[in-house]
C-alpha cells in the first residue's frame, strides 16, 4: 500500500514569498514508520544555520498537531511526547485520499522536545554566512 503525501512550508522571508506555497508531492510506502519519513524530508524546509521546523500532521499547524523538530544543527529528528516514530504512515489519518505535513519556522535551533543542547551537526560554512546574510535582510 502506497501513501500519498503533500508537504507544505512556512516562508522565511519575502524573498521566499515569491515560491510560496512550497507545495511538494511525494508517494511512500505505508509500512514506512513516522521516524523514517521524517529523517527522509528533513531536507525539505531550507536548511538555515539557527533554525528549527516544527512538522505538524496537517495542511497547516491550525488544523494539525505537532508530531516532531527538525533543525540542521541536530543530529537528527525531535519527537514530543506522544508522536510515536515507530508508527506506520498507513496508521496515520489521511484527508481526501493524502497525508498532509505542514513545517513552521521558528527562528533559533533551541527545541522544544528533549534535552536543551541538543548536538550540533556541522554545515558547510559558506552555507551558514548565507543562512546570516538572508536573516540580516528578511
Amino acid at each position: 500500500m502506497t501513501v500519498n503525501v503533500v508537504l507544505t512550508r512556512d516562508s522565511v522571508c519575502m524573498g521566499d514569498d515569491g515560491q510560496a506555497p512550497h507545495r511538494q508531492d511525494a508517494t511512500f510506502d505505508g509500512a514506512t514508520t513516522l521516524g523514517d519519513f521524517v529523517t527522509r524530508v528533513a531536507d525539505y524546509p531550507l536548511r538555515m544555520r539557527g533554525a528549527r521546523w516544527v512538522m505538524f500532521l496537517g495542511r497547516n499547524r491550525a488544523e494539525g498537531s505537532p508530531i516532531a523538530e527538525i533543525s540542521p544543527e541536530w543530529a537528527g529528528p525531535r519527537f514530543p511526547a506522544g508522536a510515536d516514530p515507530l508508527l506506520p504512515l498507513a496508521a496515520l489519518p489521511a484527508a481526501d485520499g493524502e497525508l498532509g505535513f505542514f513545517f513552521q519556522y521558528h527562528p533559533g535551533s533551541v527545541p522544544l522536545a528533549g534535552p536543551p543542547d541538543p548536538g550540533l551537526t556541522a554545515l558547510d560554512p559558506l552555507a551558514g554566512r548565507l543562512a546570516l546574510w538572508l536573516a540580516e535582510r528578511c
